[in-house]
């Protein structure tokens, strides 16, 4: 493996600080700590490169906050000047880690996401019904994969392709995050009381995070193609899907998946690891899978109206802006733009209609 040197060096400059500052910024360029950040930005970039460079600096503290669909999740949201600087790590580390990526591995990727995803995903269906044999699904999924990882599989991994210490010595920075314990129980069902453990698991929400978590699970990419040589696997961060032509072969996979989850990153599968029939439909990132049609989940169909509901509801009080209701409105349009859910969409712009009484 090609090692790479003299990565902090580029990292900690004020030219990237700039630019992993304009990437932070994208489409949040009017937040109120934005605003504040780029009222004095020249300020701002040179004191944070100082405290790199002369090895000062600490993670700020992190406003956790929690997202409830599809389900529950703890978000940890960092301050806008260390949004800056992991932006700028990302920034000289991703052209580094992203040459290892498995070429269909989908979640957190530039020009791949959930829609490239599926599509492969059907194309795959519609070849294995054409051959012979008894095809078969395998939809593995990672327990509590973002608060379960080991810290130090994360820098292991990381470290893997630098010969820098300096930039292991931001990461560590990084992962710990302000040192707050951030796992959690394998077997927890309540996120919101559960309590935190300490050395295994990430800061969820940044660059960095979503960056390390594709790192850590490509060798496990490369075991199930090179090692297990299964005809066809893609993956979308941690939910993953092999086709194989046989149902024992199927059952194989996923334990000597989980076998290697447990030995060599800590980690394991949960109980929604399945093995369907070829043509039952396969439930990824959000939708339901046949060789002839892409549906949405009932669950995502009945969201979609309850949110619609609320919304129109609350826009006629005045609660809402229109602005926010039409984003609401067209970003579901948008899902269901590469589905076969056209009685869905029908029945949505009907009923969708926004009315302001007034007082």
């Amino acid at each position: 493996m090609e090692k790479y040197s003299h990565v902090f060096e580029r990292f900690a400059t004020f030219d990237n600080l700039y630019n992993g500052y304009l990437l932070a910024r994208r489409d949040k360029r009017y937040y109120r700590e934005v605003l504040d950040y780029s009222t004095n930005l020249e300020e701002y970039i040179i004191n944070d490169m100082n405290r790199l460079q002369w090895k000062m600096y600490e993670t700020g503290k992190p406003r956790p906050f929690y997202e409830y669909f599809p389900k529950v999740r703890l978000i940890h949201s960092l301050p806008f000047n260390d949004r800056v600087i992991n932006c700028a790590a990302y920034l000289q580390l991703w052209p580094i880690y992203s040459k290892s990526f498995y070429e269909y591995s989908y979640g957190s990727i530039p020009n791949r996401g959930s829609v490239k995803a599926v599509q492969k995903l059907q194309e795959w269906l519609r070849i294995a019904q054409r051959k012979p044999d008894d095809w078969f699904v395998v939809k593995l999924d990672i327990a509590k994969f973002f608060f379960r990882i080991p810290v130090d599989v994360q820098l292991r991994e990381l470290g893997k392709p630098l010969n820098d210490a300096d930039m292991m010595w931001f990461l560590e920075k990084a992962i710990r995050c302000d040192g707050r314990p951030l796992g959690l129980p394998v077997n927890c069902t309540d996120v919101t009381t559960a309590e935190r453990i300490a050395g295994i698991g990430m800061q969820v929400g940044s660059l960095i995070s979503q960056m390390t978590a594709n790192v850590v699970l490509t060798p496990l990419d490369h075991f199930i193609k090179r090692v297990l040589q299964v005809p066809y696997y893609a993956r979308y961060m941690d939910d993953m899907i092999v086709i194989c032509p046989s149902k024992q072969w199927a059952w194989d996979i996923a334990h000597e998946v989980d076998q290697y989850l447990r030995i060599n990153l800590g980690l394991q599968l949960n109980d929604k690891t399945a093995v369907l029939p070829l043509n039952s439909g396969v439930e990824f990132v959000g939708r339901r899978v046949w060789p002839h049609k892409i549906q949405v989940r009932k669950s995502t169909s009945l969201q979609m109206k309850r949110h619609l509901d609320f919304v129109m509801k609350h826009y006629s009080s005045g609660e809402l802006p229109l602005d926010y209701c039409i984003a609401v409105f067209q970003s579901y349009m948008g899902l269901l733009k590469y589905t076969d859910s056209d009685n869905l969409k029908r029945n949505l712009i009907e009923k969708f209609v926004l009315i302001r009484h007034s007082k």
